[in-house]
């Protein structure tokens, strides 16, 4: 049972990880933000690390940890051999590419690696041409579909560019992990017709 619960360890490590440091913050009644990225300065860049784990009040918490969590277990789920990886990959180039090319605010929030995340997902169902990593990107598109208007600047308090990157890094890394998407359905040729029964399913890349 562990075993098969493993790719919930790391989606719930960040959680709370994330959770906890929102409540250090009003505990103390102290705020983290000067922790988030502030692009193109050398202070910022510790925020690439720190700044996903910020957030500003409650509705931003909820309305991150809503989706994060879901998202990441997807991840550890379908590329269970090197999901960690990948998420590390996700999280410091979605935060490198805010420091680069963001307004020069502090940006707070995991929304970023949430996009990534979907973005990943999605087009790394499509790559992989199997049915059910395809399913998977369905499954972003019904449920997350909406995320798309987040990466328009709408509210001037909201890093619409973090949402933007965020996506820009997940086709990115889907196109550097392409090799490690879950590889195509079998066909008839794929069995060994030489030992009745027999089909190697390591051959595919399954998981």
């Amino acid at each position: 049972m562990k075993k098969h619960l493993s790719f919930l360890i790391l989606p719930v490590v960040m959680t709370v990880i994330i959770f906890l440091v929102f409540i250090v913050e009003r505990l103390f009644m102290t705020s983290f933000v000067d922790a988030g990225i502030l692009p193109r300065t050398v202070s910022g860049l510790k925020g690439i690390l720190f700044g996903p784990l910020v957030h500003g009040d409650w509705s931003h918490l909820i309305s991150n940890l809503s989706a994060f969590p879901v998202l990441l277990a997807m991840l550890t789920l379908v590329y269970r051999r090197n999901y960690v990886i990948i998420f590390a990959t996700l999280y410091v180039m979605t935060g490198f590419l805010v420091w680069i090319f963001a307004r020069p605010a502090y940006h707070i929030g995991v929304s970023g690696v949430i996009y990534a995340l979907a973005s990943f997902l999605f087009f790394g169902g499509i790559m992989s041409k199997r049915i059910g990593a395809i399913a998977i990107s369905l499954i972003i598109i019904f449920l997350y579909g909406g995320m798309v208007w987040g990466i328009l600047p709408s509210q001037p308090h909201v890093s619409w560019e973090s949402h933007a990157l965020g996506a820009v890094a997940g086709f990115v890394c889907g196109l550097i992990f392409v090799k490690d998407h879950p590889k195509r359905e079998p066909k008839d040729e794929d069995y060994d017709y030489k030992i009745p029964g027999f089909y190697d399913r390591t051959s595919t890349g399954e998981v």
